[in-house]
Parts: C-alpha cells; structure tokens; sequence
C-alpha cells in the first residue's frame, strides 16, 4: 500500500470518525431550531410547485372556456369541391341510392386524414349538401330559400332527427321516361320537405309545388311532400341550418315574404345529386372540437396543426377526392388566449422565484442561527486539531436527511393539495440543496480562519493593505448584482419576460424583481452605518442612556448585511404583490368602462326606434346609436379601405364626457356643411386624406368627406364581423351622413348612459340576434375568468407568505443577536438597569433595522411594477387597450408595517420575558448564556 493512499484512509477516517455520534447529539440539542427549518423548507417547496400548478389549471380552464365560447366557429369545417376536371356540363347519368352513405364514409376518411393533434380533438362529423340561396315560390308564397341535406354521423340517428306531422317524407322520385326522338328534357321530380311552422307562416301545405331559379339539368319539379318538426334542435346537425328549424323575416322592403330552407333526406339526396350541377352543390363536412380534450399544453401544436391544414389541405383533398378548402376559428380563438397564457406564465415565474428567494434566504438565515450557537463547540474542535473537512462532514451528515425529507414533505403536501402535474422542478431542487449546502458552507467559513496557522502581517501596512483588498473584493461583488440588475431591467423592459423565440420565460428576467430588490437593498447596506454612526454620535451629546446604548448596538448590528437583506427584500417583493393587485384592479375598472363603453351596450340587429325609445326611458341620460360600414374604400383615388363608423356624436360625446373621456372632440362632426359631412379619421390613414379628398359610396351616390381632427385609439365597437383588412377607421355623424345620402342607416350598438340604463336595456334583451352587456357584468365576468381570477389570488397568497417570510428573518435575526445584546444588558443589570429600560433598549436597538427594511422594501416594492409594467402583460389581465396605469395605495404598505411591526415588538417582549428570568453572576461568569 503506497503512502498516499495511506495518508488518503487516515484523512477520510479523521474527517468521518464520529461524526454520527456527535451529529445525533447536537441534533438533539438544536432540534426545536432544526424542526423549524425542516417546517420552512417543506412549506416553501410546497409553494413553489403549487404556484405553477395553479396557473396551470387555471390555463387549462381558460383554453378550454376560450374554445366554449368560440361555440361553433371553433369546428372544423371542410368544405369539398368537385374533382379536378368536373363542370356545370358533367352530369350524373344514374341515380345512386348509397349517396348518404357514401357521404359518411368520406367524412371519416377526411377526418382521419387532419393533422395528429386537430384529429384526436374531433371525432366523425356531421354532412350536409346545400345549394345557394335563391329566390322562387313555394305554393303561394313568394320567399328565398334553399335546398339543404343534412347528416347525423350515426345512420341509425338519421331517421329521429324529424317528425313528419303532416303529408310524407321525401323519398326518391319516379325517373320519367326518355325519348331518344325528342329533344326536350324530360321534367325530374325532387321531393324535399318544410319546418311546419315555418310551413305555417308562409301558408305553405303539404303538397305544394315549389318554383326557384336553380341551375339544374333541365326542368325540375319541387315537390313540398310533408311538413317536419325537429325533436331536438341543439342536435349538432343543425349547426348552421337555423333556417331548417324555423322562418326567417325578409329584410325591410323586400318583395319577398320570408325565408327558409327546403330539406332533402337521404332518400331524395340521390334526386337532388341527379339534377344539380356538382359546381352547384356546396358539400362540407363539420367536426365539433371537444374542448375537455384541448388544454393549454397542445394548445399551440393544436394551432400549428390547423394553420399547416388551412394552407395545405392536399392530404384531405386526397382523402375526399376532390378540392377541399378548411374553415376554422380554433387556430385563432387559441393564439388569442395564447398571448395570456404566456403573460400567466411569466407572472407565475416572477411569483415562483420571488418567493423561493426569499424562502432560501430565511433558510440561510436559520443557518446562520444554528452555527451561530455552536460556534463554541466548533471552535474547540477546531483548537483539538479538527479538519475543515471534519466540520464540514458533520454538518452535512445532519442537514442533507433533514433537507431530503423536509423536501419530501413539501411535495406531498403540493401533491395532495393539487395532485394535477405543471410544475417546473427547478425551484424546488434549489430550495433543498441551500437547505443541504448552506449549514456546511457557514460552519466552514466561521472556522475556516480560527487556527489555521495563517499568519498576521505585523506591519500595519500590509495589515491595511489586505483589508483594502477584502473591501475591493465586496465592492466588486456588489456592483456586479448591481450591474445583472440593472441589465435585467433593460432587457424586461425592451421585450419583456417572454422569450420572443421559443414563447418560454427567461429564468434570468423573471428574476428581475429579485435583483433589484437585491441590488436596492444593498443601497440600504451601505447608506444605514453612516445614519446610524450620525445618530449615535448626536445621542452621545444627549441625556440619556437608551438612546446612546441603542445605537451603538445597532450600529453593530447593522453590520450583518444578511438578516437586513432577508427582511428588506421580503417587504419589497410584498409591496409589489400588494401594488401589481391594485394596479390590475384599477386596470380592470378601466377596461370595463372602454370595453362597454357607457354603462350599459346593445349590440346586435338593431333599429333607430330603439334608440329613439331608449330615450325616453326614465333614468337614462344618454343614448348614442352606432353603426359600422366595414371595409369601405375613400375613393378610387386613394388606394385606401376603412370601417366607417356612423356615430350620433352629440350623444357620444355626453358619453364620453360622463366617464371622463376626451379623446376625440365629436362636436367637429356636426359643426360642419351637411351637404360634405365632417369626419375624423385615425392617425393610419390621415397622411392619406390629406393628399385625396376621401369619398363614400352610398346608397345616394358619392359622398365627399370633409376631414377636420384625427380619431382616438379607442375603437368603442366592434369590427362588422367581416374579417376584411381594413387601413383605418373614419368617424362620421349618423344623422348628417343620412341626411346626406337620403336613406337612414339603422344602429349595429347603442351605448346606454345612467342610473336606469339597465332596465331600460332589458326589454330588448329577449330579442333575437341581440346581446345587452353591462359595464359591471364585463367587469365581474372578467374578473372571474381563470387566469385572472388566479393571478390575483397568486399575488395575494404569495404577499401573505412573504410578509409571513419577513416576520421569521425579524425573529432569527432578533434571535441570532441576542448572545451579546443578553451579555450587554446583564452588564448594565449589574449597574441598576430596570427591566423596562432593557426591553426599551432591546426594541430601540432593533428599530433602525426594522425600519431601514420597511423603509427600503416600501421604496422597492414600489420601484419594481414601475420599472416592469410594461413586461408583465398586466395589459392581457386587465383586458385593456393597452398597459395600465400604476397605482399606488397604502394598503400593501400599511399591511408590511403592521406586520414587522407586530414581530419586532412580540419578539422583544418574548425576549425580555426570558431574559428577567437570567442569573446574573452566571452569566457574568460564563460570559454567555
């Protein structure tokens, strides 16, 4: 056996050799410390798997309640043109009686050829065949209709899907006869069937024949055979058929009588196919998304999925066997939510490393205490001969269990309050491996330097010289967090905490607040001894003893810059919590009032009467009708498409001014000649209207515009519903653009002002095609929604377990001074001290640090939301139009006072009571307690 390997097995025997005895020992002696520690560490990795958690659900609630209330425009809708080559000029020559089945069978066969993630959401959908609207007669009623087939995906459902009250059902007609010697084409029967009463209304019977200008192979006769009522109209089926289920009233002036549609079964279908050109025929097939089986994880493959079918649907194309062009909302409604979702997890993270910061901070802090309290024992094992490595074995052999199964315990306590997975595992490990490392790493640095055999320069130079280079080496240091925090907030405020890439949250941004909690409290290290060296000195020039005592002690305990950095952060990062909840209340009472825009909004197939009654009704105030003209070009000159928006300015600017908004001066729009109606136009398209006098084309002809003030940001109603681009807005006054054009323009929204708004609103809320929304409805549905319901619960949760954070660092620090402050005050006890001067002195001791921290964590927590409320996508929880407004209130400060105020003053009261009971030789003689 070499030397060294010698030399290796004494070293290992020298730093283990009772390490388990002496561990267990000392265990038992701190284990009240110990219990306290393993209490911290278990409920802070519980917190920080719990917060992502929570988000999770929360985004998951939300994708899915997104896809909901999408409702239909969410399916999946392939529409199927003919195969490539087929024309009006191609007609069936036989009639195929397996038509419906043969449509089944290429709705699956489409649906197994979507996209991996959008199929498993869909399962076969239903079909449906229809040809466009048309005007005609059924029986004595002139109307527009259509004839449409639908299918259930289930053939053995098809047949319930109506029942026929009155004549018989469709079924396949007789094929008349051909004569080759005549020319003429003969007259094909088709038998379709009407809603009965919408059979009712139009006074159509059984029996009727049915003239309409459809484009057929030769002459058609519809036949009306029998009348139909629907035994369940929610039945998917009927999705986009509401003319199948009921009659529809003709717009006003029309010739025509009413609409609805005409239906084709699966028996008349083969006739219908016979007759009608394919090119006239729209055959689609739609699948309903199941929004239990979205969720925010496969949200964004989903959305890759639908925009990769939407630009290249050849695979379905192939499967159907001819063109197929896929319509969907899903792809939109998810990269919609997609945006809050990554502005929650961002949040979340800012939470998550927050809290876990301050929490291994706490940790490091207990640590402290703990070898603090054995320094005496440590140092003499030290002056026995004991190796750095020796202590640093025992105290790991007692801290990394107790850290593993502290550990435990906080995930299990995460899994059982919130079993569902979504946490990021990151926190956690950190939080047990301080726990493990930190008592190691303090034990060895108290003993690193006790009899070491380091040698002491005894010039005083060189004594000052290495002082100097310790000072550079924490100078350097403390810039340098400085300096990461300060780059952290360029970068959050330039593109914000989401990466712009991969949508993931940089670790080293969300951290932002942290940093500059850190970096700021380093500020409060630095400028506190000087305050507290000038205090002194002016209490040294009073009476007094407390005064004097106290701060020179605190002047020496300000010195220890981890107890004050513990409480000054925790305060920081609870005023932030309290002061981003404040902001996104007020952001969200902002965005109520635009969103809505008054204090009630109609929206929906209005007329001007309503308005007109609307006014009248008692309580109202004001009563503005609007109305949008989507994607109307200025002109053939100019190049330039806008949504004309016909407002009655006068009431909007009542409005307006009601709730504080000034934006846009409405008065210029009736200020005007009449004859070329004033307008404001938004700030894209004014350098466009001052080079061309803008134009609208109305019902009276060309209307010259006359542009006199640019319109606000504010968009106040909705787009037409068109989807079309459009390069601004134009802002016109209902009643001059009506006067003018010679027709009036009915409203599309009215926005209702006053304390009766609401029940004016109501009588119009039964009416069909009509949406009524509060300004409080908008707010507390918003509020409600998942992801913003959480959030503010999250900042809640965490500011209380922050404040509870800071007031354990009060009582550690309070704890881990009370050696010398007990040696001090059983001194002056000796000298005639009474007890409520010591319990004076203890408090006016610990003052300046409390209130350094409080001071410093208030200024903080109320730098970081300013510093970072652009990159916090507060804007998406506020469902504003852009980010709010910081504000401020007293409540989240008041709430940290109160609470380091209430520790500082239990725990010097606890200490007091503990210290009257000291002998005061003891510990005169011993020197400690």
């Amino acid at each position: 056996m070499t030397t060294t390997t010698v030399r290796v097995q004494h070293g290992v025997r020298a730093a283990t050799s009772g390490a388990a005895l002496v561990t267990r020992r000392r265990g038992v002696a701190d284990a009240g410390l110990l219990a306290l520690t393993a209490i911290i560490l278990a409920a802070t990795v519980a917190l920080a798997l719990l917060i992502p958690r929570v988000v999770a659900r929360a985004a998951d609630e939300a994708v899915q309640g997104a896809v909901v209330d999408a409702g239909t425009a969410a399916e999946v809708v392939a529409r199927v043109g003919t195969a490539s080559g087929a024309g009006f000029g191609n007609r069936i020559s036989t009639r195929d009686p397996n038509q419906s089945t043969q449509l089944r069978a290429d709705a699956a066969r489409v649906q197994a050829a979507l996209p991996g993630p959008l199929r498993a959401l869909t399962d076969v959908g239903t079909v449906s065949v229809t040809t466009p609207i048309v005007r005609g007669r059924v029986g004595g009623a002139a109307v527009t209709t259509r004839l449409a087939y639908v299918g259930d995906p289930d053939v053995s459902r098809q047949s319930g899907l109506v029942t026929w009250v009155d004549g018989v059902a469709p079924a396949p007609a007789v094929l008349p006869e051909t004569d080759p010697e005549d020319p003429t084409p003969p007259t094909h029967e088709l038998q379709v069937g009407m809603q009965a009463d919408a059979a009712s209304r139009l006074g159509v019977e059984a029996g009727d024949h049915a003239k309409l200008s459809l484009t057929t192979f030769g002459p058609v006769d519809v036949v009306v055979t029998g009348l139909y009522t629907v035994a369940d109209p929610t039945n998917p089926v009927w999705t986009g058929f509401t003319d199948l289920l009921a009659a529809r009233e003709a717009p006003r002036g029309a010739a025509q009588e009413g609409h609805a549609a005409l239906l084709v079964t699966a028996e008349s279908l083969p006739d219908l196919k016979l007759v009608v050109a394919a090119r006239a025929l729209t055959q689609q097939f739609r699948y309903a998304v199941d929004p239990a089986l979205v969720d925010a994880a496969t949200s964004g493959t989903v959305s890759d999925a639908v925009t990769q079918v939407r630009a290249d649907p050849t695979a379905l194309s192939h499967a159907a066997g001819g063109s197929v062009m896929v319509s969907t909302s899903l792809g939109d409604v998810l990269d919609a939510v997609g945006g809050r979702l990554a502005a929650a997890r961002a949040q979340q993270s800012v939470l998550v490393l927050g809290l876990s910061g301050v929490g291994a901070l706490v940790l490091v802090l207990a640590s402290q205490l703990l070898v603090s309290r054995r320094a005496p024992f440590l140092l003499a094992e030290r002056a026995r001969g004991a190796s750095l490595a020796s202590v640093v074995v025992r105290a790991l052999l007692e801290s990394v269990p107790l850290a593993l199964l502290a550990g435990a315990a906080g995930v299990l306590v995460a899994g059982i309050v919130l079993p569902r997975g979504g946490s990021s595992w990151s926190a956690a490990v950190a939080l047990v491996a301080v726990a493990g490392l930190a008592p190691a790493a303090v034990a060895a640095l108290q003993v690193r330097t006790a009899y070491a055999g380091r040698r002491t320069p005894a010039n005083r130079a060189d004594r000052e010289r290495l002082a100097s280079r310790r000072r550079v080496r924490r100078i350097v240091a403390e810039a340098t967090v400085v300096a990461i925090a300060a780059g952290a907030v360029v970068s959050v405020r330039r593109r914000g905490l989401a990466q712009t890439t991969t949508g993931d949250v940089d670790l080293l941004l969300a951290a932002t607040p942290l940093l500059v909690a850190a970096a700021a409290t380093l500020v409060v290290v630095r400028l506190l001894p000087p305050l507290l060296r000038a205090t002194s000195a002016r209490a040294r020039r009073g009476r007094g003893l407390v005064a004097v005592v106290a701060t020179a002690r605190a002047s020496a305990a300000s010195g220890t810059a981890l107890p004050l950095l513990t409480l000054t952060v925790a305060v920081g990062l609870v005023v932030f919590c309290g002061t981003t909840v404040l902001t996104v209340d007020a952001g969200q009472r902002v965005a109520a009032d635009a969103r809505v825009g008054a204090d009630v909004r109609i929206e929906g197939d209005l007329r001007t009467q309503d308005v007109d009654e609307l006014r009248g009704r008692p309580g109202v105030t004001a009563v503005a009708g609007i109305a949008v003209l989507g994607a109307r070009s200025l002109g053939t000159n100019s190049g330039t498409t806008a949504d004309v928006v016909l407002v009655d300015a006068d009431a909007l600017a009542d409005v307006e001014r009601a709730h504080g908004r000034t934006g846009d001066d409405l008065t210029l729009l009736t200020s005007g000649d009449p004859a070329h109606p004033p307008t404001l136009v938004s700030a894209s398209i004014e350098h466009v209207t001052s080079l061309v006098t803008p134009e609208l084309l109305t019902n009276g002809g060309a209307l010259t515009l006359d542009v006199v003030g640019t319109a606000g940001d504010v968009p106040r109603v909705q787009s037409d519903g068109s989807g079309a681009a459009v390069d601004g807005r134009v802002l016109v006054d209902r009643a001059t653009f009506d006067a003018a054009q010679g027709a009036p323009t009915d409203p599309t929204t009215i926005l209702v002002d006053g304390p009766g708004a609401i029940a004016a609103a109501a009588a119009l809320e039964d009416r069909a095609g009509v949406t009524v929304t509060s300004r409080d409805d908008w707010l507390d549905q918003w509020r409600d929604s998942p992801l913003n319901r959480d959030l503010v619960l999250l900042l809640l949760g965490t500011s209380v377990a922050l404040a509870a954070y800071a007031a354990l660092a009060l009582v550690l620090m309070v704890a881990a001074t009370s050696r010398e402050r007990g040696r001090a005050l059983s001194a002056l006890r000796t000298l005639g001290l009474d007890p409520r001067t010591a319990s004076a002195l203890t408090f006016a001791e610990l003052l300046p640090v409390a209130v350094a921290a409080v001071v410093g964590g208030t200024v903080i927590g109320l730098l970081i939301p300013w510093l970072t409320s652009g990159a916090l996508g507060l804007e998406l929880a506020t469902g504003g139009f852009g980010p709010p407004a910081l504000r401020v209130g007293w409540g989240p400060i008041v709430g940290a006072v109160a609470v380091v105020a209430v520790a500082l003053v239990v725990t010097v009261l606890v200490e007091s009571a503990v210290r009257r009971r000291d002998k005061l030789g003891e510990v005169l003689r011993v020197g400690e307690r």
